[in-house]
């Protein structure tokens, strides 16, 4: 498995990582031709959204997804903090990002919606997406919209 989290500064096509840029098309190659079966990218950035940006789509729920020991799927997952077009917003009060906040709490426990005492993926996600998206309202730069896009294959 493979697992890669950033939070910095970004534009709409690039993330900035010091004096360089490494483009999110890039990086998302990079991400993509990985031998790893399992692929997780996870972006607390402004205007990271244009990653999983799809032109025509639809926003939907997302699928079930439980890691195990043993990984019953195998693709890619993209999470960012924001759309395309928005920027991501820390708090004075949580000392850090919004969307980084709520999905650490999540996948500490917080997010545990069935109570089965694990927390799946699809569970930390809704959690920092609802949470986010509540939190930011009240903010004077308005609401943030976490985006996702997986593209699993599940195994039998």
């Amino acid at each position: 498995m493979l697992f890669i989290y950033f939070s910095g500064h970004a534009d709409a096509g690039t993330l900035h990582l010091g004096g360089t840029r490494l483009e999110l098309r890039q990086l998302e190659d990079l991400v993509e031709r990985s031998s790893a079966a399992f692929r997780i990218l996870v972006l607390d950035a402004c205007r990271s959204g244009a990653l999983t940006r799809v032109k025509g789509g639809q926003p939907v729920a997302p699928p079930p997804l439980a890691l195990r020991e043993r990984l019953s799927a195998q693709g890619s997952v993209f999470l960012t903090a924001t759309s395309a077009s928005e920027d991501a917003q820390e708090s004075d009060e949580i000392r850090g990002s919004f969307f980084t906040h709520y999905l650490v709490s999540g996948l500490l426990g917080a997010a545990d919606a069935s109570g089965d005492g694990r927390v799946v993926l699809e569970e930390a996600y809704q959690y920092a997406y609802d949470h986010t998206l509540r939190a930011s309202s009240r903010t004077l730069a308005g609401t943030q919209h976490p985006t996702f896009r997986y593209d699993l294959d599940h195994r039998a």
